[in-house]
């Protein structure tokens, strides 16, 4: 069910767009270039005093790139928050499938960026584990089965989860990233793979001997970075299919799910969708 707020945005464009001003500007427009308060008005166009830059409310941010009025966003973006696929929005708007496609690889893409800027080291007990992604195929099973994405994750004990798909599972590969996003003096938990060995020399370093049928030894296990990588291929697996050319959008996506599982999904997002995209 919609809520209150969320009913009244969607069904008036006006409200809708007071909505996204409001988190845009804060109180006042400023120029997007050079920051200066003296603009030039035109309708819903501006220009800067100072630098004669023309911009609207949304220029530069993800909202600007949408060709859709702003109340069907609100809408869109509430059943995105919601988890519901693109191919059933159907079932409440009149949208054709690409048009919703697009929208919502714009939430993605919003996620996504804001994931990789707000990065932080973890700490603490952190328990990291690789796995497979993608359905199930004929030929090959395990490491070396065709068509299926390798993900590295790192999670923090009652925090939060970082992952990265990655082209191997060798030390080459997997160990820069854990000392890249981990602080020195951290308790590691991994499984028997021979590359995590290093990890000794960096923080106290505990293993679950798989190899020995061994998952859990008192606080030794790695139990919470394998129940997100279930949480992430449950939500997944109602999508019918990850583009591969997307999958690193829909990845994070479980990932931005997962570490605020507590706050509201709608608003965060909404905040996200008027910030400036980053230059590639």
């Amino acid at each position: 069910m919609l809520d209150n707020q969320t009913i009244s945005l969607a069904n008036s464009l006006p409200k809708s767009r007071r909505f996204f001003v409001k988190l845009r500007w804060g109180g006042r427009r400023v120029c997007p270039k050079c920051g200066e308060r003296k603009l030039w008005r035109s309708n819903q166009r501006f220009r800067c005093s100072h630098c004669r830059y023309p911009f609207t409310d949304f220029t530069g941010t993800y909202l600007g790139r949408f060709r859709i009025p702003l109340n069907e966003v609100v809408h869109l973006l509430y059943l995105f928050c919601l988890g519901v696929p693109g191919y059933r929005t159907r079932l409440y708007l009149s949208h054709n499938l690409s048009t919703t496609h697009r929208a919502f690889r714009l939430f993605r893409e919003a996620i996504y960026d804001a994931s990789l800027t707000e990065m932080e080291a973890l700490s603490g007990e952190l328990e990291f584990d690789e796995s497979l992604f993608g359905g199930k195929r004929k030929g090959k099973r395990g490491w070396g089965a065709e068509g299926k994405k390798l993900v590295f994750g790192m999670y923090q004990r009652n925090g939060k989860v970082i992952t990265f798909p990655v082209p191997n599972r060798r030390r080459s590969t997997l160990v820069p990233l854990i000392l890249e996003h981990t602080r020195r003096g951290s308790i590691y938990y991994t499984d028997d793979f021979k590359g995590y060995g290093v990890l000794s020399f960096r923080g106290r370093h505990h293993r679950v001997l798989h190899g020995k049928e061994e998952y859990v030894s008192g606080r030794t296990h790695i139990n919470g970075i394998e129940g997100f990588f279930s949480y992430a291929k449950t939500w997944l697996y109602h999508y019918r299919g990850v583009p591969s050319q997307y999958f690193h959008l829909y990845l994070k996506e479980t990932e931005f799910r997962f570490n605020h599982r507590d706050e509201d999904l709608f608003a965060f997002i909404a905040q996200l969708l008027v910030k400036p995209v980053p230059d590639v």
